[in-house]
């Protein structure tokens, strides 16, 4: 990086300090779309006409690649049969730069500032800092894509996406968004409450129609001994992270939940200047005050709430339903806890109740979550060779081995029939890939998330997950694809930048949200203190922005 540009960077970091140690909301946080071609090899296609051109073997040269991951050190240490596969098909080496689900927006700009970015560089700033990503392309830190995607086919799919073209910056894209699911539906099954169905039984409860029947169950759980040991010490709900709990406040207010923009008083307006936020500010306040939330919320670390629901020390608990399988899944660390346990015997998922409207509503965001991005100073040559690992990755034949393994060894196949072989484990399940070839976690979500893959009712599933696991999802799906509405959502301003809204990016809510939560003082009104003082920040600038540029587009 020159000094020009070094300089320019360090100059930002005051501004950018809030914002890049601001939490990721979920894994969400956090598409697969359907992608055309791909074979078992990668193909070796003529690369765009923006990229250096080919030899007849596009990977006869050796390349390093670095690549940042969330836990990639430990991932990739092991070098196994999956890493080591897409390596020779390349012929490349990852170098594996690490970054932790606390710390990776703070160290991915202190690498900016330094210079020492990765090639390939993974983020969340198209979700949560759009004012990042705005500065990164204006600071020349990230590389745009070729005008030309044709000869990476599953990658033109990606950026063809309609919800991707609020990305593009003077015609250009920066960015590969990490799609989570082919089409917003499926987010449904990404927020979920768990409650304990046996301590319902127990103690006479029904499934709450309300937010006082449920405050009365949680009530219930804290004070009348569900767990029969003669203590109080359970609670009424605990969560994943704070983004999981948001989902409770659906009822109340339903763009709380996927922090959308509302159209009030004839005027777009963030969701947490909306009059609804009333409701939902004194709920969460009754929620903590009378002991019904876990007292511990605010200090523990995202994960650490989850193993007082597997420990029997709260009744309820909010994370995706999607999370139930799996090797670390909801069922099998709360059977761990509860050993010749059945999950199901004792969980179950509690529905919310209606909205002011009458309307039962359902989670949705846009289609990604998160991104990878290029460094500037990675040449065309390695540019078109990263764009063809991505583009195997998001073929049939990545999806493939990341569904079933490595073919004569994890399966077999006889035309359209695909046989698991690999081998079971003490349990007489099939061994967890991801567990089996520890890179897999990171290489089968380097390009994207495979929540739609992870639902699906298929033979690699039930063979993985259980049929168990599979019917309690497709179940779960369709309960809510029958019952619940989407919550209604103007996506297009997730991604608009304007100079006001991208100033906003830095508000860290779930922090003011949080101290709401602990306050002493009445919550509407210091919600509305809060909020005015988001004013210093841009807030106002942003709305009459966003509502010059929605009227411009009839909205």
């Amino acid at each position: 990086m020159n000094k020009t540009k070094r300089f320019a960077l360090l100059c930002l970091v005051t501004a950018l300090f809030v914002s890049i140690i601001a939490g990721c909301s979920g894994k969400g946080s956090e598409s697969e779309p359907s992608s055309s071609g791909g074979s078992s090899e990668p193909a070796a296609s003529a690369t765009s006409s923006d990229a250096a051109s080919a030899s007849a073997n596009p990977f006869e040269e050796h390349m390093d690649i670095s690549v940042s991951w969330w836990g990639i050190g430990a991932a990739f240490e092991g070098q196994d049969e999956i890493i080591q596969k897409l390596e020779k098909d390349f012929n490349i080496t990852f170098k594996a730069m690490d970054i932790g689900w606390d710390n990776y927006k703070e160290k991915s700009q202190v690498w900016a500032v330094a210079g020492q970015l990765p090639d390939i560089i993974t983020h969340s700033i198209t979700n949560d800092q759009p004012a990042t990503y705005n500065e990164w392309i204006s600071q020349e830190l990230i590389k745009p894509l070729p005008d030309d995607l044709s000869a990476y086919p599953n990658v033109q799919n990606v950026a063809k996406a309609e919800d991707v073209q609020g990305l593009y910056r003077d015609g250009k894209l920066f960015a590969i968004p990490r799609m989570t699911y082919p089409n917003t539906d499926l987010w449904a099954i990404d927020r979920a409450i768990y409650v304990r169905k046996d301590w319902m039984e127990k103690l006479g409860i029904k499934d709450p129609t309300s937010f006082d029947e449920f405050k009365a169950m949680l009530k219930a759980f804290t004070e009348q001994d569900p767990d029969g040991n003669n203590k109080k010490d359970t609670t009424g709900i605990t969560m994943n992270t704070m983004g999981y709990l948001k989902n409770l406040f659906i009822p109340a207010f339903p763009q709380f939940e996927n922090g959308g923009w509302v159209k009030e008083d004839g005027k777009w307006i963030p969701y947490f200047s909306s009059k609804q936020m009333d409701g939902v500010v004194t709920q969460a306040r009754q929620l903590y005050a009378e002991g019904l939330l876990d007292q511990d919320f605010a200090v523990q670390k995202a994960g650490e709430g989850n193993q007082k629901f597997y420990q029997n020390k709260a009744g309820a608990f909010a994370i995706a339903a999607s999370s139930v399988g799996g090797a670390t899944g909801v069922k099998a660390e709360w059977e761990k806890n509860n050993p010749g346990e059945n999950f199901f015997d004792h969980v179950k998922l509690l529905h919310l109740w209606p909205a002011a409207d009458g309307t039962v509503y359902r989670h949705t965001t846009i289609s990604w979550w998160s991104e990878t991005m290029i460094n500037a100073e990675v040449d065309d040559k390695k540019l078109d060779r990263i764009l063809r690992v991505y583009d195997w990755l998001l073929s049939p034949a990545g999806k493939e081995m990341f569904d079933y393994g490595i073919e004569g060894k994890d399966y077999t196949k006889d035309g359209d029939k695909i046989t698991v072989t690999r081998e079971k484990d003490e349990n007489g399940n099939f061994v967890d890939l991801k567990k089996k070839y520890p890179s897999m976690d990171v290489i089968s979500q380097l390009a994207q998330w495979r929540n739609a893959s992870s639902i699906e009712d298929s033979e690699s599933n039930r063979a993985a997950l259980g049929d168990d696991v599979v019917q309690f999802i497709q179940d779960e799906l369709k309960w809510q694809m029958d019952n619940a509405k989407p919550i209604p959502t103007e996506f297009g301003i997730y991604t608009m930048s304007t100079p006001g809204n991208d100033k906003i990016q830095s508000i860290d809510f779930d922090d003011d949200f949080t101290r709401l939560i602990l306050g002493k003082e009445d919550p509407v009104k210091q919600w509305k203190d809060i909020v005015k003082g988001y004013d210093s920040k841009g807030l106002q600038e942003a709305i009459t922005e966003v509502n010059a540029e929605m009227t411009k587009q009839g909205k």
